[in-house]
């Protein structure tokens, strides 16, 4: 049997925060930074079939409305392929699996389905130094069912493994990928 406190506890040392306990929204609520940046983890219930969700804060904006009009803000949804290869066409067909937008990344385009607002911002995005290896490590370790990225506000990302199951380390280095992925979002985008 599995001690959820000391499980809470345990991810609340790895992202240097405290356990939230009167949530009414979330049974799980872990708050604390990465890298400087606020970040979260949440879970609607502890146990199966409730996954995690990971947060993190690269943009605090206090006054929505106030928002820069300038130019649109980066929005980029990246999700996993079910099918790989030759499978690719039957789950395109069969499941209905989107083809995805172009990232200018055959590799990339390969393993992940890409949605997003600003082709530019996205291609940037991808192709900054380092960033291809992060997303495939991170979908390697973590197993997301998907990763949302926006520029002005942070980066969402749900693994549909449930809190009860979750590995720590798989959490440590979730967290430590997305962070730094916020950073290369703050800094550049």
């Amino acid at each position: 049997m599995i001690d959820l406190d000391a499980k809470l506890q345990a991810v609340a040392e790895i992202i240097e925060g405290r356990v939230i306990r009167d949530d009414p929204r979330v049974q799980v609520s872990v708050k604390g930074s990465v890298l400087g940046f606020p970040a979260t983890l949440e879970a609607v219930q502890s146990g199966w079939p409730f996954g995690v969700m990971y947060f993190l804060e690269t943009q605090v904006v206090e006054d929505p409305s106030k928002i820069n009009a300038e130019r649109d803000p980066l929005t980029l949804t990246i999700m996993p392929r079910m099918g790989r290869g030759l499978l690719r066409f039957f789950s395109h067909i069969l499941l209905f699996e989107s083809t995805g937008q172009t990232v200018g990344d055959k590799g990339l385009e390969s393993q992940f389905v890409f949605q997003y607002n600003e082709s530019a911002l996205a291609e940037r995005f991808v192709k900054y130094p380092g960033n291809s290896d992060r997303l495939v490590r991170l979908e390697e370790f973590s197993k997301f069912g998907e990763l949302s990225v926006k520029s002005d506000a942070g980066i969402f990302l749900s693994q549909p493994k449930s809190f009860k199951a979750l590995d720590l380390d798989v959490c440590r280095e979730t967290f430590r990928l997305v962070g730094e992925l916020g950073q290369v979002l703050f800094e550049s985008f």
